[in-house]
């Protein structure tokens, strides 16, 4: 029973909210169980359900006020609850919203893409849900649906207006809120088979009560924090959007004026705040609020309905309006990690892989088999991802992401010019791949050290797996080619295709490889294909490499290496260096709040996931102990030249190179 109802009136009001709750669950994809969860808020979701709850009062009110609801009353009740939630999702893309009422949402958890098609899923189930009542509550649905897409057209049009009229304000959110709930009482009052003119004093206490809702709610926007509103707070200024106290205030002070002209900075919508706040505008529109109520509450003067139960109904819709309800604290999972320095591998790891690199002649000293571009990678602050499980799968993991380092130097390096010789490369790179490795077509440290850990990773893999990860290599080669030519030639990628450039060279794929040989899984492709999953690579991805973006800048600007955001950026715009980075770290900040909202969503999404035979908490700790170690990557040694020595110790990778080449007039050899 919501607290502001009188239960002595409405006896069977949270028993018929109860039969909405159950009305209400996600939209089934036919054939697609592992996207339910798309629209799926669970159990634990904090909604008030205030359209339902006024779609049964409405209904109360002109019926029997102690008899339970018509299943056709509950039914119309979800009905315009869903229409509500399908704009939510469009809301949250429009505003760039990352959480409601203190949880993820689908913006931040599937895409925007995602979530505007998950909108019009839920929107259309509550249409159909209205149509299936009777021609004319699906038309007042069709109607309220119009009214409200046509509020939202006209408050876009209006962004940073400064001279918007009060008119024009009224006019928007009697659309974008007013209408759908004049819509929840209209058709809660069509059940009880009252006259014409009953349903339409609902309709307008409906839509009375959604201009005093939403204009309080406007006043809120301005007046109270995040922690009690549970969403950002002042994002109508800074996103354009000028509201009645807003429109007030700035008639009688220009300076306030002056700033409503173009978009603000956060400190200058604070400053605009606090000068509508200082000029009593919001007073004013509280007493607006409050004539709103009045007229609310005037439509049931000539209703013949049981007074008691009118008095409940106007009460409910007046304690409403006041949505600053203190969230229990959700404990937020940060992305930053938390565990305490360390040195990087175990001493028996360390040691194991400082003498396969002189073993398989990657490294021709012990001081080269130290080189910081190498085994630097694992020597980060925190000890992310390494706990003791088995030696040999430690040794095939450490070995594997080395040796894939190790090609990425043999590509990246600036002494590498010759376009011919980067394709030379990668047809050997690829040529030794796909060759029986217990009889390498070539002598050299490269396929040495490639024979030793194939059948290393195939043990225990499943043949699709082995093929999965020799594609994956074959593509990555393909990508540092591509990367190596981009170098040679000076290009650099527009911002857009920054990512997508920069995850194909970042050997992500073959570290989850590693992870899962490290962690003897495999992951099922219904859970590596999910599109959570796949965002949630891309979110840490972009993260962890801008952020190894800016910790190398200097260098990459050196080297001319294409692919750094700070450069993609300078190049597309034509900003000074200091913009840029300005830029790109308020791009990371917004991935990165993405990222946590993700993460917190994920082991929910596995719980629930079918066909994962009871292993989500392991999946989620392989993906939790991936997203650490990629996240601190721009912290490990790698990119920490630390000492004269190390500089001295750095590897011939022409060397190396020469004993891999294929060039193009030189056949490959037959696949194995």
């Amino acid at each position: 029973m919501p607290r502001e109802i009188d239960s002595a009136v409405f006896p069977h009001l949270d028993a018929d909210l109860g039969r909405v709750r159950d009305v209400l669950g996600p939209v089934e994809f036919r054939g697609r169980p592992e996207l339910t969860a798309l629209t799926d808020e669970g159990p634990d979701t904090s909604r008030r359900l205030v359209r339902p709850t006024l779609t049964l009062l409405s209904y109360y009110l002109l019926t029997d006020p102690t008899v339970p609801a018509d299943d056709r009353v509950v039914r119309a009740a979800a009905g315009v609850e869903l229409l509500h939630l399908g704009s939510l999702y469009h809301d949250d893309v429009i505003d760039h919203a990352y959480q409601r009422r203190g949880r993820p949402n689908a913006n931040a958890v599937w895409g925007s893409h995602m979530a505007v098609l998950g909108g019009d899923s839920v929107t259309t189930a509550g249409m159909r849900m209205l149509i299936e009542l009777g021609q004319r509550e699906g038309l007042a649905g069709t109607t309220a649906s119009e009214q409200m897409c046509a509020g939202m057209v006209v408050e876009a049009a209006d962004q940073y207006v400064a001279s918007r009229s009060e008119q024009a304000y009224l006019d928007t959110i009697d659309g974008k809120t007013a209408a759908l709930l004049s819509l929840a009482c209209q058709v809660g009052a069509m059940q009880a088979s009252r006259p014409e003119d009953a349903e339409e004093a609902l309709a307008l206490f409906g839509r009375h009560f959604g201009l005093a809702y939403q204009l309080y709610d406007d006043i809120l926007d301005l007046t109270s924090t995040a922690e009690e509103m549970g969403k950002p707070v002042n994002a109508d200024l800074s996103e354009g959007i000028y509201t009645l106290p807003v429109i007030r205030a700035a008639a009688r002070d220009q300076d306030l004026a002056r700033l409503l002209r173009r978009a603000m900075t956060g400190e200058q919508a604070a400053r605009a705040c606090e000068l509508v706040i200082a000029s009593g505008a919001v007073d004013q529109a509280q007493a607006v609020v409050d004539e709103f109520m009045d007229q609310a509450a005037g439509q049931f003067a000539d209703l013949p309905v049981d007074l008691s139960a009118r008095h409940a109904m106007i009460a409910y819709a007046r304690s409403i309006l006041d949505r600053r309800t203190p969230l229990r604290a959700v404990p937020r999972q940060s992305t930053q990690p938390s565990r305490a320095h360390g040195a990087g591998l175990p001493p028996q790891l360390a040691q194991w892989l400082r003498s396969w690199l002189v073993d398989t002649g990657l490294a021709l000293t012990p001081a080269e088999a130290d080189y910081h571009r190498w085994t630097g990678l694992f020597r980060v602050p925190v000890q992310a991802a390494l706990a003791l499980t088995g030696a040999a799968r430690e040794q095939t993991a450490a070995g594997t992401l080395t040796l894939v380092l190790v090609w990425d130097d043999l590509f990246e390096d600036p002494q590498l010019r010759d376009p011919e010789a980067v394709t030379a490369l990668k047809r050997g790179l690829v040529a030794m791949l796909r060759q029986d490795p217990s009889v390498p077509w070539r002598s050299g440290a490269i396929p040495t050290a490639w024979a030793s850990l194939w059948p290393r990773l195939c043990e225990g893999r499943t043949t699709r797996w082995q093929e999965w990860f020799l594609d994956d290599l074959e593509e990555w080669c393909e990508a540092a080619e591509r990367e190596a030519h981009h170098r040679i030639n000076g290009y650099i990628p527009s911002t857009a295709d920054y990512l997508p450039l920069r995850m194909s060279t970042s050997g992500f794929n073959t570290a989850l490889a590693c992870m899962e040989v490290y962690q003897d899984r495999e992951l099922p492709p219904k859970l590596r294909n999910h599109p959570v999953i796949r965002r949630l690579e891309e979110l840490v991805c972009f993260v962890g490499l801008v952020e190894n973006d800016m910790v190398g800048l200097d260098q990459d600007e050196a080297d001319q290496v294409p692919y750094n955001l700070v450069r993609a950026v300078r190049h597309e715009i034509g900003c000074t260096r200091g913009e840029a980075v300005e830029q790109v770290q308020r791009q990371v900040a917004d991935q990165r709040a993405q990222l946590e909202a993700v993460i917190r969503y994920v082991p929910a999404l596995l719980r629930v996931l079918p066909g994962l035979s009871g292993q989500w908490k392991e999946y989620a700790e392989l993906y939790g102990k991936l997203t650490d170690a990629t996240l601190v990557l721009h912290q490990s040694d790698r990119y920490k030249q630390t000492s004269a020595s190390a500089a001295s110790a750095a590897p011939d990778l022409e060397r190396l190179r020469r004993e891999i080449y294929l060039p193009a007039a030189e056949p490959a050899p037959t696949v194995a």
